[in-house]
């Protein structure tokens, strides 16, 4: 049977949600495909692994190693190369995490081939995989094909949906024996500081954002009190920003953060491809006083007049 092979990513004890929706993905894509992660550390905890298994993973290759406490290119490359040496997978893949984009394309470098990044979508043309990426400020797609036996991507953060009821089940557990000589630890790792971060828009199941129609920076108070109503978070697109309305990590599209909340309220954005390619949200509500704003073509809802006039009154209705 042809195999995948997954480099799973773990954060903050967990493993990353972008790594789960790929598998989903793959999951729908790849039928006939058993699907293999690599998963690295120190001390690997099982319910990293039983996690895996519940979205689909059969085989788990589980390197226990002091040096792969953190990531570091050289062994991660290394024990990378081993495993695919061992398992011949059709495709290495990850989601495109710091360190998926770093760790892939060295390994297709490592087999001499190219390596497709930021994916936002797989198809089948035959045996061939289609990798299609966004062009042009996301106003296009690239559809690619690549040479070579293994073929090496990485995908775009947000881009696919996690299965939210798996029925996967306990993936088998593998390792391979990898040694590392000093040269492979040429890097050291000395330090690792948590930046301070006001808002992690990536896991918001709920997201309310905002565009230039909000007016000003006192007018996001509206924003914030429907996103605390919803137990979500706010949003803004990069014309807020740029005149300081709100801070930058607030931000989501092409030069922000990409997202993929199951409900995303889009108010007072006029839907530049710019914006909306950082969203991947199973609902989109959209208000807009102009009923021919290009955000209603991807809106599930749209709501055409004034935000400053319909928010409040939805809000109202919120608490009852």
């Amino acid at each position: 049977m042809k195999k995948i092979l997954v480099f799973t990513q773990i954060r903050e004890e967990k493993v990353e949600e972008n790594t789960l929706s790929l598998l989903n993905k793959l999951q729908e894509v790849f039928k006939d495909v058993e699907i293999t992660a690599a998963l690295f550390g120190k001390q690997i905890k099982e319910d990293w692994i039983q996690e895996l298994g519940k979205h689909g993973v059969k085989k788990v290759y589980a390197i226990n190693a002091l040096e792969l406490e953190v990531y570091l290119s050289r062994p991660y490359v290394k024990t990378m190369l081993e495993i695919i040496k061992e398992t011949q997978p059709m495709m290495v893949i990850a989601s495109g995490m710091v360190y998926g984009e770093d760790l892939i394309p060295r390994l297709a470098v490592h087999h001499g081939v190219s390596c497709a990044q930021r994916v936002v979508d797989f198809t089948l043309d035959g045996e061939d995989i289609l990798f299609h990426t966004p062009v042009r400020d996301d106003q296009a797609i690239m559809i690619t094909k690549l040479k070579g036996e293994i073929k090496f991507a990485t995908t775009r953060t947000g881009a696919f949906f996690i299965n939210e009821n798996p029925t996967g089940g306990s993936p088998e557990i593998a390792s391979i024996d990898v040694s590392f000589e000093p040269k492979d630890m040429i890097v050291s790792h000395v330090e690792i500081k948590k930046a301070e971060r006001t808002v992690n828009l990536k896991d918001a199941k709920v997201i309310v954002a905002a565009g230039r129609g909000v007016g000003g920076k006192d007018n996001f108070q509206i924003i914030r009190e429907l996103a605390e109503l919803l137990g979500g978070e706010i949003g803004a697109t990069r014309a807020c920003t740029d005149v300081h309305w709100i801070e930058e990590t607030y931000e989501i599209g092409q030069t922000g953060q990409s997202v993929s909340p199951d409900l995303y309220i889009g108010a007072g954005i006029s839907g530049a491809p710019q914006h909306m390619s950082g969203i991947k949200a199973k609902t989109i509500i959209a208000i807009n006083t102009d009923e021919g704003a290009p955000i209603f073509n991807y809106a599930d809802y749209g709501i055409v007049g004034d935000m400053h006039s319909i928010l409040p009154i939805l809000k109202k209705k919120l608490e009852g």
